[in-house]
């Protein structure tokens, strides 16, 4: 089993470079709700950002509010958007625990896990389901969520869930050098980074199309830096040639003005 640890805002600034020594993945919150940039991790690209650095693997979860199929569907969107061109080499979890949640007619509310999980899976990524062990044998417990991997709350030193559980939450009192406070402690179950790779999911296997010197033609917004914060202009069909080019970037390609993302490049045949 690998063991591995799940932080948010709430674990601040984390000093990435003292807990890799104790750790073997990460599962950082991405947001939570809605498709609104005020509901992203506010630690979240730093934390993707250094794991990456320093190769700590990594997945995500997104905090579930939706107690429709709207609400189900902007969190599916906002997921994405802040998984773009990430090389996730864990799952994508949704997190359902809320109260509103919980008061939903229970047919209603595994429509609404199973549409965001079949969602994501069309999108290329291996998805799972994280809640407590009482969920998971009451609201969630449903034949129509077995396809879908369990990340289990279960803080105790026994693990009692019989399921389909691919990680185990054992504890939220982790202390670990670099991370001010306590923090949730996990177990993998699987070796997920070898699963994803060997299933060419979380698009892990692609590679960005140009390459640095090539010209480029840009139709969209130029920005300010590589994760695609603040725009300088907007262009189209305009000509650059490629500066820099950032793997795991949300604007990968450096031009002269700025960055880009890789949907609004192309070139001419």
């Amino acid at each position: 089993m690998k063991k591995g640890i799940d932080v948010s805002s709430y674990q601040g600034k984390i000093d990435w470079t003292r807990v890799k020594p104790y750790i073997d993945f990460a599962i950082l919150r991405c947001g939570y709700g809605n498709n609104i940039r005020s509901q992203d991790d506010v630690y979240y690209e730093r934390n993707a950002e250094m794991c990456r650095q320093l190769n700590i693997p990594f997945g995500v979860y997104l905090f579930s509010y939706a107690t429709t199929l709207d609400e189900a569907r902007s969190e599916v969107e906002h997921t994405l958007r802040l998984i773009r061109n990430k090389k996730l080499e864990y799952p994508v979890f949704l997190d359902v625990e809320t109260q509103r949640q919980m008061a939903l007619p229970k047919e209603k509310l595994i429509e609404i896990v199973r549409y965001y999980c079949e969602e994501m899976e069309k999108a290329g990524y291996y998805v799972g389901i994280y809640s407590s062990l009482n969920r998971f044998r009451s609201n969630l417990d449903s034949k129509e969520l077995d396809p879908f991997d369990k990340w289990v709350a279960e803080w105790n030193d026994t693990f009692s869930y019989t399921g389909k559980a691919g990680m185990w939450q054992k504890t939220s009192y982790e202390q670990i050098a670099g991370i001010t406070g306590r923090v949730d402690g996990d177990e993998a179950f699987y070796d997920y980074p070898k699963i994803i790779r060997d299933a060419g999911l979380n698009h892990l296997n692609e590679t960005l199309k140009y390459r640095k010197g090539e010209k480029i033609y840009v139709s969209g917004d130029i920005y300010e830096d590589r994760e695609a914060r603040g725009v300088v202009r907007n262009v189209c069909d305009q000509e650059f040639t490629i500066e820099e080019v950032i793997e795991g970037a949300e604007a990968p390609y450096k031009i002269s003005e700025g960055y880009v993302k890789a949907e609004d490049v192309y070139t001419k045949s």
